[in-house]
C-alpha cells in the first residue's frame, strides 16, 4: 500500500490535538462501506465519498496509524493531494478538459 510522505510524517510524529484530511484509495476488491466503517471505528469521520469508491475522511493525528492499518486500502494521502479541481484553484497555467 502507498502512504504519502506527508501521511508517514504525521503517522510517525503526530501532533496532539491536530487533525488531518485523508484521501483513502480503496482496493478494487474492497467493500467501500466496510472501509468507511473501519475508518469511523479508527476515530475518523467520513466527510465525503469520492470517485471510484474512494473516501475523504478527517481524523486526529493520533489515529492516522490506525487508519493506515485498515484492510482494503491501496493508498493513503492527504486530501491536499486531490484539492486542485479547477483552473482557479491553482497559480499555474493548467488546462482542464471539459
Amino acid at each position: 500500500m502507498y502512504v504519502s510522505r506527508a501521511v508517514k510524517s504525521i503517522r510517525e510524529d503526530p501532533i496532539e490535538g491536530e487533525s488531518v484530511g485523508l484521501a483513502l484509495t480503496t482496493a478494487d476488491d474492497a467493500d467501500p462501506d466496510a472501509v468507511a466503517a473501519a475508518a469511523e471505528a479508527a476515530g475518523g469521520t467520513v466527510e465525503r465519498r469520492l470517485q471510484f469508491d474512494d473516501l475523504a475522511v478527517s481524523v486526529a493525528h493520533e489515529a492516522v496509524a490506525d487508519v493506515c492499518a485498515i484492510d482494503g486500502l491501496d493508498a493513503v494521502e492527504t486530501t491536499d493531494a486531490i484539492a486542485i479541481t479547477t483552473e482557479a484553484a491553482t497559480d499555474e497555467d493548467v488546462e482542464f478538459d471539459g
